[in-house]
């Protein structure tokens, strides 16, 4: 599944997002974007720190200046992994 709605979801030129169905398909390094139900913050960007063997947890350094921060799958997220064209 491609966003290509640019009202709802900004893409920056020359990037597509793609969704990510478990996280043992992300590399560390990878940029991603995990939407969430959370009203105050539905939009967490950031780049991948570390991914459990399992893909079950995932370590986050956020692109908006927040700490590293740990993520369980198991709370539904869904994500999406920039990709350079």
């Amino acid at each position: 599944m491609y966003i290509s709605n640019p009202r709802t979801y900004p893409i920056p030129p020359g990037s597509l997002r793609r969704e990510v169905a478990t996280w043992d398909q992300l590399s560390n390094g990878d940029t991603i974007v995990l939407l969430t139900s959370d009203r105050r913050n539905p939009r967490i960007v950031g780049r991948v720190d570390e991914i459990s063997e399992d893909g079950r947890y995932l370590w986050l350094i956020q692109d908006n200046g927040a700490e590293r921060r740990l993520f369980h799958r198991i709370e539904g997220y869904t994500t999406f992994l920039d990709s350079a064209i």
